[in-house]
């Protein structure tokens, strides 16, 4: 199972705040993993999704998620704040950030906290508990970058879940995706700065980074970098099946009455000719 993560650490959340709020953050005193999950990751609008989905295939919500390449841990936190009950676990190879994890998303639960388990290990090596739900998000599955890998975790993912269970993925495309360019976004105290560095059409693989820019004019260079295959959608599906799901949807995101995306994903077989698009995929056992 690997080892847990116990570490104590420093929590940051407050000292981010009041910099952000007085116009202070920089390159030197910005936490990286703070700034990536509010620039990032809104986990309290995919525990809904999660639930809304899981709910409508087996009639009940789920109790039990998984959350592999979960790093800082903060989607197994808002399902166990979800209900009383949920419990969850998280697994990931960074141990530094799972105690990052522990300390600022896991310990503000006061005794829920003990709801969530983290490991630290390759999410391919842990078999159990079994989850109603394994989720793989912000793209991270991406780091398997060959049919035989990802098919092993597909299949290692399956078995991991209970008789009624959904593993959730998170994929994008369209034409941007496959161009080298920077998307910059403002953020409260700092701008957000995506840079797709390197793309290889004959391969699919990509290398992505995420930048941080302050308002004092520096920069934190590189704050993440990521090396991925970008897998389609149906590649994607036909191998999920493949490897013994029943079922298996995507889900896309719907647009507002000017075109502009609007955060409702609903199933699809057809989607839309988006430049870029962010999609879920959903597989049933």
């Amino acid at each position: 199972m690997g080892k847990t993560i116990m570490t104590p650490a420093e929590p940051v959340a407050a000292r981010m705040e009041k910099l952000a709020a007085d116009g202070k953050l920089n390159a030197k005193n910005a936490d990286r993993h703070w700034m990536y999950e509010k620039s990032v990751q809104t986990p309290d609008v995919e525990v809904v999704f999660v639930d809304r989905v899981f709910k409508k295939e087996f009639g009940r919500y789920p109790t039990c998620l998984r959350e592999d390449f979960c790093g800082t841990a903060v989607l197994c936190s808002e399902f166990v704040k979800r209900r009383e009950g949920n419990t969850a676990l998280g697994v990931d190879l960074d141990g530094p950030t799972l105690e990052w994890g522990r300390v600022n998303n896991l310990a503000p639960l006061g005794d829920r906290a003990g709801a969530v388990t983290l490991i630290e290990n390759d999410v391919r090596d842990v078999t159990g508990p079994k989850a109603d739900v394994l989720t793989a998000t912000n793209f991270s599955w991406w780091g398997f970058k060959t049919r035989s890998e990802l098919g092993d975790y597909l299949r290692g993912a399956r078995t991991c879940l209970r008789d009624e269970g959904m593993l959730m993925m998170d994929c994008y495309g369209g034409p941007e995706a496959q161009i080298p360019q920077f998307e910059e976004r403002e953020v409260d105290g700092f701008d957000y700065v995506w840079d797709q560095d390197t793309w290889n059409p004959i391969t699919h693989e990509i290398v992505c980074r995420i930048h941080f820019q302050f308002a004092d004019g520096s920069e934190m260079k590189n704050a993440f970098r990521y090396d991925w295959r970008l897998w389609t959608l149906p590649e994607t599906c036909d191998l999920l099946t493949e490897c013994g799901f029943s079922k298996v949807v995507v889900y896309w995101e719907g647009t507002d009455k000017d075109g502009e995306p609007n955060g409702i994903y609903k199933p699809s077989r057809k989607g839309d000719l988006a430049p870029a698009w962010v999609a879920y995929i959903v597989a049933f056992k």
